[in-house]
C-alpha cells in the first residue's frame, strides 16, 4: 500500500437484489492480468477487427469449446450457468480491454479442471468466440504472444466504453448520506477488476489530473462518509444518462481514499 493510502473495500454481499446483481455483473468482467495502468501504456495499433485469427483456428477453437465449455456457456455461447461470450454482453465485457484480459479470464475455467487445456488451446477458443461475435478472419493465427496488442472494439469504434460496463473514476467525493457524488471527476476508464487498486494501478490513480466529470454514486456501502472531501478512485458499473440532462451514474462495487483533499 502507498503511503497515504486508506483503502476501503465495498462488501458486495447483502440482502438487496440490486447489490448483488451488480457484484456478480462486475466479477463476471473481472479478468486477472497485468494491470489497467499496462494495458493503457500499449500501443494498441490493431483490434479485433482487423482479422486476427484464421478460419481453421476457429475451427479448432470451436472443437475445443465443445469439449470444455459448452456445458456452462451454451451451445450458442449465449450463456446459462456461465456468462454469455456472445452480442451485446460480450461487447460491453469486453470493450476496450486487450484480449490477455480474455485469456487470463479463460484460464480458470472450466471450474477445476483448467489444466487439462494448453495456452494454444485457450487461444483457439478465443478465436472461435471471435468469429461467433461476427468479427473477421484473416491470413495468420492468432497467436499468445499478440494478446496483449489487440483490443477488443465495438461497433461504436475504439475508445468507447459502452453502457453498464465495469470502469474506474477519480474525482472529489461529496454529497451525503442521501446522495453521494463525485466532482471534477476523470472520464471514465474500463477497469478489469471491481475492487480497489493496487501496485501499478494504485500508482496510475494516484497520478491521474482530475477533470470536469460528474457522477451520481448508487448503492454505496458501506457509507464512504469518512472520506467526505478526499480525493478518491470510485469503481462501478457505468450507468449513462440518455436524457442528457443529467450526469451520468456509478453503481458503486468500491471506493478508496487517495488524499485528504481534493484539489482541481
Amino acid at each position: 500500500m502507498v503511503a497515504g493510502t486508506r483503502r476501503r473495500t465495498l462488501d458486495p454481499r447483502g440482502d438487496l437484489m440490486a447489490r448483488s446483481l451488480r457484484w456478480g455483473l462486475a466479477m463476471a468482467v473481472a479478468a486477472v492480468g497485468s494491470g489497467w495502468a499496462a494495458t493503457a501504456a500499449q500501443d494498441q495499433d490493431r483490434t479485433v477487427k482487423d482479422g486476427v485469427y484464421s478460419t481453421e483456428q476457429a475451427v479448432r477453437g470451436r472443437t475445443n469449446y465443445e469439449t470444455t465449455c459448452l456445458r456452462c456457456h451454451g451451445a450458442d455461447l449465449s450463456g446459462g450457468a456461465g456468462r454469455s461470450l456472445t452480442g451485446d454482453v460480450f461487447v460491453r465485457d469486453w470493450t476496450g480491454l486487450t484480449l490477455d484480459r480474455l485469456f487470463e479470464r479463460m484460464q480458470s475455467m472450466p471450474p477445476g479442471a483448467s489444466e487439462n487445456l494448453a495456452g494454444d488451446a485457450y487461444v483457439d477458443i478465443i478465436s472461435y468466440v471471435l468469429e461467433r461475435n461476427g468479427y473477421p478472419a484473416g491470413a495468420g493465427e492468432l497467436s499468445l504472444a499478440s494478446l496483449t496488442s489487440i483490443t477488443v472494439e465495438g461497433e461504436d469504434g475504439p475508445g468507447v466504453v459502452p453502457n453498464y460496463a465495469l470502469v474506474r473514476v477519480v474525482g472529489c467525493l461529496g454529497g451525503d448520506a442521501s446522495q453521494w457524488t463525485l466532482s471534477n471527476a476523470t472520464a471514465e476508464e474500463r477497469s478489469p477488476e471491481p475492487g480497489p487498486s493496487v501496485g501499478d494501478d494504485l500508482v496510475a490513480a494516484q497520478a491521474k489530473p482530475l477533470s470536469d466529470q460528474n457522477y451520481v454514486l448508487m448503492y454505496v456501502f458501506p457509507s464512504p462518509e469518512a472520506y467526505a472531501g478526499h480525493r478518491v478512485e470510485t469503481k462501478g458499473l457505468l450507468i449513462r444518462d440518455e436524457s442528457g440532462d443529467g450526469p451520468d451514474s456509478l453503481n458503486v462495487t468500491s471506493i478508496l481514499s487517495l488524499a485528504e483533499a481534493c484539489t482541481p
